[in-house]
């Protein structure tokens, strides 16, 4: 009968780091990113939070570099279907790009996480920027490029940089949802809530197409 490993009285087994439950892990992971930022946020803090010995995260994962980047994958392969959908629907270019505006308006009302990870992120040059840039924003600039091109093959359009499009998007309307005590405090509470967020979501998209897409002569 072959003797079984011994380990530390106290300590978790070596396999304990898979038990816990990874969406869990990153979800958190993520969220305390995006609140604190990279440099504020520890293992040892996200583990205490998990409720789980340090060492787990460091079975799983290693590094907090690892951590951050398993975190950013699985977070924006959740949310970004939603908006990339309309990229792909079987309708002529001004649709797609119409719902492509509407959709990610309505997305921004509930992923501010996401929102603020990029606005903290895209303030700094770091490694962390070059892997938002590299892996979500570029493939989503190009493919809006690409869309953008073919309706100005059908209709006028602004000649707004796809840059300056997102910007307006993530930083403009994805702040005003995402900056919740911000909007309490000017009076504008009641349109980020969850109640009425869908409804002014509508309302910015329709702002920013009627200033995207000029009438047709």
């Amino acid at each position: 009968m072959l003797d079984r490993p011994q380990r530390t009285r106290g300590r978790p087994a070596l396999n304990a780091a898979h038990a816990v439950d990874e969406d869990k892990l990153l979800a958190l992971a993520f969220a305390t990113f995006a609140a604190r930022g990279y440099e504020a946020t520890t293992l040892r803090d996200l583990s205490k939070r998990l409720g789980v010995s340090h060492n787990l995260l460091n079975v799983r994962f290693g590094r907090k570099e690892d951590l951050w980047i398993r975190a950013v994958d699985w977070r924006m392969a959740q949310a970004s279907p939603f908006v990339e959908a309309a990229f792909d629907e079987p309708a002529d270019p001004e649709v797609r790009l119409r719902h492509l505006i509407q959709r990610f308006c309505l997305w921004a009302t509930s992923n501010g996480d996401i929102v603020s990870l990029t606005n903290v992120e895209g303030c700094r040059s770091t490694w962390r920027l070059d892997h938002i840039v590299e892996h979500f924003v570029l493939p989503f600039q190009r493919r809006l490029d690409g869309l953008l091109d073919a309706v100005r093959l059908q209709r006028p359009v602004h000649g707004l940089s796809t840059a300056a499009l997102m910007a307006l998007l993530v930083q403009g309307v994805g702040y005003y949802f995402c900056a919740v005590p911000m909007q309490e405090r000017l009076g504008a509470g009641r349109e980020v809530d969850d109640v009425h967020a869908a409804e002014h979501a509508d309302r910015l998209a329709a702002f920013l197409l009627a200033a995207l897409l000029p009438p047709v002569a």
